[in-house]
């Protein structure tokens, strides 16, 4: 095991100053967790992806057993943080003032709390958990002492190469998303939420690239962007709609009743719109 990269322009370098910075936000996030601060949870399952992502992308980078051990634990802490993300993006959608919830609103905003609460026991108990404390002690390393692997002292424009392997692996998803969406397959939404996480790791390594890349780094992040934004959009609504099924499950009457039912059916409207996803996606990449 490489104890450090040569510093100047290596990879290792290049890709240790994006482990570090979001190393950073996942440390300073600790005690704001531990309060129910809502306001970290975004930026720390992103911080969280791109790690994530980092590591899988560039590989070689760093000593292959430590990494996969590192991600591991990042992934369990990723899954407990989704769980209150995926609430608060319901909540904005439901809680605008342009939202269709209707007599279903009150229902709706009851039940999002008590998921909220519930979830946000389950990130508390296991984040101030021994595993936890251990996983803050990772990162902690990660950021200071990285264990780096021969793979660190190759030239820095080498990451240009991920980046077209990430955006080849993107073409690929699209492509078999694309293909069953025509085919009115119904696997098109869960092959347009595969295209969509590797859409991520494009754009993660574009991020950690800017450095190399130049002028054309911020174009090539932008567009990135709006393709997550459609996809986004698009994986929201099928959130919505298995949430909204759950809460019609429970046996509804009434007016509420009436309303939650004319809102699934709309949700399921964008939900199933993957012809639609696809073309903005087509627009967006040119």
């Amino acid at each position: 095991m490489v104890r450090s990269p040569a510093y100047g322009d290596t990879l290792g370098s290049l890709v240790q100053a994006y482990v570090r910075e979001q190393c950073r936000v996942v440390h300073d996030a600790r005690l704001p967790i531990a309060s129910r601060d809502e306001s970290v949870v975004h930026p720390v399952r992103v911080a969280i992806r791109r790690l994530r992502a980092t590591l899988r992308t560039f590989r070689g980078v760093y000593d292959a057993d430590v990494g996969a051990g590192f991600a591991t634990e990042l992934r369990w802490a990723g899954l407990l943080l989704g769980e209150l993300r995926d609430l608060q993006v319901l909540s904005e959608r439901f809680d605008d003032p342009g939202s269709s919830a209707g007599a279903a609103a009150h229902l709706i905003a009851e039940e999002i709390e008590r998921d909220r609460a519930d979830s946000w026991d389950r990130v508390t108990e296991a984040l101030n958990g021994a595993r936890g404390a251990a996983l803050y002690a990772e990162v902690a390393r990660w950021h200071d002492d990285p264990p780096f692997d021969v793979g660190s002292d190759r030239p820095a424009d080498r990451a240009l190469q991920k980046i077209e392997k990430t955006d080849a692996r993107l073409r690929t998803r699209l492509r078999r998303a694309r293909a069953a969406s025509a085919a009115g397959d119904p696997a098109a939404t869960a092959l347009l939420h595969s295209a969509r996480k590797a859409g991520k790791r494009h754009r993660y390594a574009i991020e950690l690239a800017e450095p190399v890349m130049g002028a054309g780094a911020v174009y090539a992040i932008e567009r990135s962007k709006a393709l997550q934004d459609a996809l986004g959009e698009h994986q929201d609504a099928v959130v919505a709609l298995a949430f909204l099924r759950r809460l019609d499950g429970e046996g509804r009457h009434g007016e509420a009743a009436t309303a939650l039912s004319d809102l699934i059916a709309r949700t399921r409207e964008s939900a199933d719109d993957t012809a639609g996803v696809i073309s903005e996606v087509d627009r967006i990449r040119g």
